[in-house]
């Protein structure tokens, strides 16, 4: 059975990460909305500990202060937390482009052309070099 049959909206890598980012939202605190800013706080607090973390999410930018959700465009722990506090369907804030639907269109574009063997991939014609950040 496929994906589509099962009616699932992400691959099954896109759906896990997802679902293990909500399971970690589950013990954030939403703070309140801050309208002027646009943006909601969420307190983390690892158990146990006495100290904790606070992250600005910003649902309209699609922006975390982990900066998680901007690298990936899956929406992080705490975006998540701050969906489910305000009862929003995440469907809208993951990209079209992990959907299932879309998957097959990135083959079919002609864009890109996977290869079948490592054998197939021939010599760059460009140097790799390695940035250091050194301090």
């Amino acid at each position: 059975m496929n994906l589509q049959q099962r009616n699932q909206t992400w691959h099954d890598d896109v759906f896990n990460r997802i679902a293990s980012n909500n399971a970690l939202g589950m013990r954030h605190t939403v703070d309140l909305y801050n309208h002027s800013r646009r943006t909601t706080n969420v307190t983390v607090r690892v158990q146990g500990a006495t100290s904790s973390r606070t992250f600005r999410v910003s649902l309209s930018e699609r922006a975390c202060d982990c900066g998680q959700w901007k690298l990936s465009g899956i929406p992080c722990s705490h975006a998540l937390a701050v969906c489910r506090q305000y009862v929003l369907d995440i469907t809208g804030f993951v990209p079209e482009c992990y959907s299932i639907t879309a998957y097959p269109f990135t083959y079919i574009s002609g864009f890109f052309a996977p290869l079948a063997d490592v054998e197939d991939w021939g010599e760059p014609n460009f140097q790799l070099r390695h940035n250091l950040i050194v301090g």
